[in-house]
């Protein structure tokens, strides 16, 4: 399956064997992989949409709060925030 393109680019990088959860602040999360998938919907209806497509990616689960996230693979491209690349193109644009 391909990957979607904007979801793929929010992820953000893999933080390593030992993350630190964003809510708690705990050292040590469970990792999984998790293949790419297309958007869910329910069966009885299709045109109702319950969660949207998601890439290949990483979910980690905090063993101390049990909070939840998706991270990008280790060998997935870096990938730059929108905000960042359009400064970059205003600041180009400037100095021509």
């Amino acid at each position: 399956m391909t990957q979607p393109p904007a979801a793929a680019a929010v992820l953000p990088p893999y933080s390593a064997l030992e993350p630190t959860c964003a809510k708690c602040g705990w050292i040590g999360a469970t990792l999984q992989y998790r293949p790419a998938r297309g958007p869910l919907v329910l069966p009885w209806n299709h045109n109702r949409v319950v969660d949207v497509a998601r890439p290949e990616r990483l979910a980690r689960h905090c063993t101390s709060c049990g909070y939840h996230w998706d991270e990008a693979l280790l060998d997935a491209p870096p990938t730059v925030p929108a905000a960042d690349a359009h400064e970059g193109q205003a600041d180009e644009e400037g100095r021509s």
